[in-house]
């Protein structure tokens, strides 16, 4: 189950992440770094939308 503070994390770690392809970006970084760094914060998009689904989903009980 996530928390507020996993999501916190992996925003800071998202922020982080995209400023660094902003800067590989900006300086002419080869080409395959800045596709790598890409494909890194699709997939911590892909985690943070899981993880905001965990924190709006109420948890179902079983059947009575």
């Amino acid at each position: 189950m996530t928390d507020e503070r996993k999501l916190d994390r992996l925003i800071a770690h998202l922020r982080g992440q995209v400023a660094e392809l902003r800067r590989l970006e900006r300086e002419g970084a080869d080409p395959d770094q800045v596709a790598k760094r890409k494909r890194l914060i699709l997939r911590l998009q892909e985690h943070m939308a899981y993880a905001i689904r965990d924190l709006l989903v109420v948890p179902r009980t079983s059947p009575v």
